[in-house]
């Protein structure tokens, strides 16, 4: 048993105990839900390599709109951006409700909502039977009506919008977007999801605690009444090389799950964002024969003997530095 496993610590809740049970119980399959999080949390504590990821990210897009200094994208070397083609994503889609899988997010290190043909995928994962489909965006493309209402009826069961902090900084590092107008854009897309998509996509704000740790009441307040979660996280610095290695650290991803890029490369972890160890191809292999392959075996035997730092992408990752008891969120 993996004892010091770190599990989702990367993200905290601003909203109250009540908020965060509603939060939960309003999931579309709320049983379903229960039981791939009990598996979420579980199968990498006991080391248990499910017959099929838990989970799966497509990235929808891999352009953004925008140049945020706190993000990674400026640290990545491969430029090669695209969209995620469309037939190759329904060969995704196809094999994970073959295999029964509860969820998908349309997102990483792109804006999803660049993609045109996104709300058909969106349609696509929810008619085939995928119980959960989520996506993050920085929330500009939906102050077009047209968009919102498409996604909305489309069946997107969470949507995450990262507003980063307080009005001068993100103002500063979100330009051209603006903070108040924003809120404005989020309001309105609150507004008509609960207007015409029976509360669904459930919605989430999160941003990052350094930049709102000034006042936090009021990044709170701006946003209670309009979205059905607030969230912060760490600020990362994507520019360090070699994190110090945390003895007897164990990931959770490798027993959770996989992610495909626009181009169908599988890179080893959702923290892989600068591909710096591909462990498959989907356009060449299925996303069964990668998860149970050579390559992702050897990950798992790696962190489970305490070698992680081998992998080149665990050498850049801040997950096992980041202090996960209560609200501590700056690190060690």
């Amino acid at each position: 048993m993996a004892e010091n496993m770190k599990i989702n610590h990367h993200q905290f809740t601003m909203d109250d105990f009540d908020k965060q049970r509603i939060w939960q119980e309003r999931k579309r399959h709320f049983k379903d839900y229960c039981v791939n999080r009990y598996q979420w949390f579980k199968y990498p504590e006991w080391q248990y390599i499910a017959p099929f990821p838990l989970h799966v990210d497509f990235e929808a897009s891999y352009h953004c709109n925008l140049k945020c200094e706190m993000c990674f994208r400026p640290h990545i070397e491969n430029k090669d951006y695209g969209h995620m083609d469309f037939e190759l994503y329904k060969k995704g889609i196809d094999e994970c409700v073959e295999n029964g899988l509860y969820s998908i997010r349309l997102s990483w290190r792109g804006e999803s909502t660049l993609n045109p043909r996104l709300v058909d995928m969106i349609r696509y994962a929810k008619e085939k039977g995928i119980k959960e489909v989520s996506m993050i965006s920085n929330g500009s493309q939906f102050k077009k009506e047209k968009l919102a209402r498409e996604v909305i009826e489309a069946g997107l069961d969470y949507l995450t919008i990262s507003v980063d902090g307080l009005e001068d900084h993100y103002n500063k590092t979100r330009h051209p977007l603006n903070y108040r107008k924003t809120i404005e854009t989020i309001r309105k897309f609150y507004e008509l999801k609960n207007k015409i998509g029976n509360g669904y996509p459930m919605l989430k704000v999160q941003g990052i605690w350094i930049y709102l740790k000034s006042n936090p009441n009021q990044y709170y307040n701006d946003f209670k009444d309009i979205t059905d979660s607030i969230c912060f996280g760490p600020e990362n610095d994507y520019s360090i090389e070699e994190v110090k290695k945390i003895p007897d650290f164990v990931c959770q991803y490798p027993w959770q799950r996989i992610s495909i890029t626009w181009n169908g490369e599988v890179p080893l972890c959702i923290g892989d964002w600068g591909q710096n160890n591909t462990i498959g191809d989907f356009k060449k292999e299925t996303i069964k024969q990668i998860w149970l392959g050579e390559n992702m075996t050897k990950v798992r035997e790696l962190h489970s003997s305490s070698h992680y730092l081998e992998l080149k992408a665990c050498q850049r990752c801040h997950r096992p530095e980041t202090v996960q008891i209560g609200n501590k969120v700056e690190g060690k």
